[in-house]
């Protein structure tokens, strides 16, 4: 594969917590001037081209929440799975920041790559104006030695409405349920791996819904066969969104399968509880409606800069 390939899948450093009271004091809260959300400019590794036409999201709120996804544009929908997983990374979960040594240690919950979860990833960071360049730390790996990702700040929005102020923030996955669209009978239920919708201040929605058990792979990368495993029923996915009364419109400006799409989910939110709801559809003889349901894990105050 080709290198940046294998860059994407393997760009960050493994490492254990830090443990001891010195550590836990120096690196227990996020950073102010991280919180926000950004988007992709471009993907270097040492002196080597940049990745053509990035694309990409990286938001942090104040709860110490983050996610991350990289991948570039006009990718082949259906491609081979290696190809596939090679060409698109990302992870989501907690982060804390060092800002005298310029590190950021982030912890996944959920990511593409199952190696990355419930693992420590290091990098260093350094900021320029809106411009925010993480790097690779120079013991890491010789796959991902020198790799430097470029992230630009996007303001907030303009006069939030009070709607977007509630959809505003970080909502981790609880149940998908398949329902009788007439009835409302519960036909089947899904439970996934930490998987989580954010919803950011400057209009962008991420996605990482990665799928219950799937095994680490036994080497730094993965074999087809893992690498299909991997990918098999993860939803992951980054774009803009619009808020209609009751309804948020998903545009798609890159997926981990290739196909960018946009789609309507009508919503409710009922205190931390955030419900979407797919239009109905007809599943063999019955009206059948998919619904996601999910618990807030910060919200409007936790995401915009200050």
């Amino acid at each position: 594969a080709p290198m940046w390939r294998r860059l994407l899948v393997t760009g960050v450093l493994l490492i254990p917590f830090a443990s001891g009271p010195a550590a836990q004091q120096r690196a227990a809260t996020p950073s102010r001037e991280l919180v926000g959300t950004w988007t992709l400019v471009s993907m270097p590794r040492g002196t080597d081209p940049a990745v053509t036409n990035p694309r990409g999201m990286l938001a942090f709120d104040r709860a110490g929440h983050a996610i991350e996804i990289a991948t570039r544009g006009g990718r082949t929908q259906g491609a081979e799975p290696q190809a596939t997983f090679a060409s698109y990374a990302g992870f989501w979960g907690g982060y804390r920041v060092d800002e005298a040594q310029r590190t950021i240690v982030f912890r996944p919950d959920g990511a593409v790559n199952p190696n990355a979860m419930g693992r420590d990833l290091a990098r260093s960071y350094e900021m320029a104006d809106d411009r925010l360049t993480i790097t690779a730390p120079p013991d890491a790996p010789a796959t991902e030695k020198g790799m430097r990702w470029v992230w630009e700040r996007v303001p907030p929005l303009e006069n939030l409405s009070a709607a977007q102020r509630r959809v505003v923030g970080f909502w981790q996955h609880v149940v998908e349920r398949r329902e009788n669209a007439q009835t409302g009978a519960t036909i089947s239920e899904t439970r996934r791996a930490p998987s989580v919708i954010v919803y950011t201040p400057s209009g962008y929605v991420g996605v990482h819904f990665p799928p219950l058990n799937r095994k680490p792979f036994a080497g730094e990368l993965p074999t087809a066969e893992e690498a299909r495993a991997a990918i098999g029923g993860y939803v992951g996915y980054y774009g803009v969104y619009l808020l209609y009364p009751g309804a948020v419109h998903h545009h798609q400006l890159a997926s981990l399968n290739g196909n960018v799409v946009s789609f309507r989910r009508f919503f409710e939110i009922d205190g931390s509880e955030l419900n979407l709801r797919f239009p109905p559809a007809m599943a063999g003889d019955q009206m059948v409606r998919t619904r996601v349901t999910l618990k807030r894990l910060s919200g409007e105050s936790d995401m915009l800069p200050r």
